[in-house]
This record gives C-alpha cells, structure tokens and sequence, in this order.
C-alpha cells in the first residue's frame, strides 16, 4: 500500500435552513493529490470549508460531489486507517491519561497486552509517562493535547487529521507542541493534514500550504516549503514565505 490520499473535484453543498430548497456552496472543485508521509497545512480564514474537507476526508459526511481514494480506493465512512485530533481536546474526564489513549483501540484486533504496550509506547511518544495515571483536571491544557495526539496515533493510522489542534493554546505551549509534532511526524512517518487559520504554524509544519480562500471554499493556490528542518522562524527564507502567504488574506479583505 503506498497510503497515497486523492481528492478529485470535490464540492459540497449545505442546505441553508431546514425545508429550504436554497443550497449553500462551502466547497467548490477541491483538486488536492497528497503523497504517502507528507504533511500538508491547509490554511485559511474562517468560513473556507477548511474543516468541512477535513469532515469529508474522515468520514463523517458522505453527501458530496467527487471522489476522496485512499490508496487509490474511494473511502466509505470511517475507519482507524484515518485518525483525527480537533481543537478541543475531548478527553473523558473520568479517565486517566493511559486509559483516554487506550479509547483509541477499542475496535482494534490487539491482544489486551499488545494494547496495553502500544497505548505505553504512544503516552512515551508524546512525552507523558511520568502523568501515565493522571486525570485530565490535573493536567494542563498542553498535556491534555498531547494526550489527545497520542489516542490519535495509536491506531496507527495511514493518515492523521489534526483540525486546529493548537488553537486553544496559549502562544508558548503552542510554540513548544509545533515542535513537538513536528518530531512525533518524522518518527511515525505517516501523512498528516493540519487545518489551521496561522500562517506561521502552516509554514513551521507543512512541507506544502494550502491556501483556501472563502465564498465557496476553494484551493487559491498550493506553496511548496522548502526549508530544512527543524525549522528556525527568524531565518529569513521563513519569514519571506510566511508573508508570502499572509499577503494572500490582505489580498481578500
């Protein structure tokens, strides 16, 4: 399996109010082929669609027009070959750290014990096993997120959705965890597709920004990234292709 995903002319449309016949347009003619491994930052402003393909990619909704392959298959529904983080991290309050990672492999085939050393294996990916036994209260907001990415790696999926995951941080956390998922993404080598409104954390991650612009939700054109990694926000070839793309959102105002 070469894990390569595809979307070909993707559309979709929400209807505007219940028994409306009026349709709302929030993509149109979405063209995006993503290679196995890459990581690719989707950016734009509020009200792109941007988390609506990220909804469409998962799963969640099946009402559009195209087609989305995975390894050149359309995908139908959900499946663990596709993780997602969101913003908010959602972890069950009654919960400890190892016990909300474990979620992840609830429909998974593993014995209890191969569970048990991969959920282990993933709270040590992202740097959490001295809170192993820690409840979400008495952990921080970044740690929380972490929790959140490890449950959406342990399934090792082919391709992992991270909607805004950062968002919700204050600026130093998120500094530090831009960092950290950049080294959890060279470990796991697998494809990620982050969704955020900030342009400098689409450059820092992506090895291509994709940049949305509104009314309906369309690609107004793909970036390349080319920076060696770890990546230094005050070297000068950053800061140029970060206002690269921010001249793009002054363009739409």
């Amino acid at each position: 399996m070469n894990n390569s995903l595809t979307l070909e002319n993707i559309s979709k449309r929400f209807t505007s109010r219940p028994g409306s016949s009026t349709q709302l347009q929030v993509l149109d003619n979405i063209d995006l082929d993503i290679a196995p491994g890459e990581f690719i930052s989707i950016v734009g402003a509020s009200g792109c669609g941007k988390s609506t393909l990220l909804r469409l990619i998962l799963g969640l909704d099946e009402e559009f027009d195209g087609r989305i392959l995975l390894d050149g298959k359309p995908i139908k529904g959900t499946g663990l070959e596709r993780g997602i983080v969101f913003q908010d991290h959602r972890l069950f309050p009654w919960l400890n750290v190892e016990q909300n990672v474990a979620v992840g492999l609830k429909n998974s085939p593993l014995s209890a014990a191969q569970k048990r050393d991969t959920v282990r294996e993933h709270i040590e990916l992202v740097g959490l096993q001295d809170f192993i036994e820690a409840y979400p209260h008495q952990i921080s907001g970044g740690m929380a997120q972490r929790v959140a990415i490890a449950r959406g790696l342990v399934n090792r999926p082919s391709v992992l959705l991270l909607d805004e995951p950062l968002g919700a941080l204050d600026a130093l956390t998120r500094a530090r965890l831009q960092g950290e998922l950049q080294n959890i993404w060279a470990k796991e080598k697998i494809t990620m597709i982050l969704v955020t409104h900030d342009v400098d954390e689409a450059v820092f991650l992506g090895d291509r920004a994709v940049v949305m612009q509104p009314n309906p939700g369309r690609i107004r054109r793909i970036l390349d990234i080319d920076l060696p990694r770890p990546r230094n926000r005050s070297d000068s070839r950053f800061i140029n292709l970060r206002d690269d793309v921010l001249s793009d959102f002054a363009e739409l105002h």
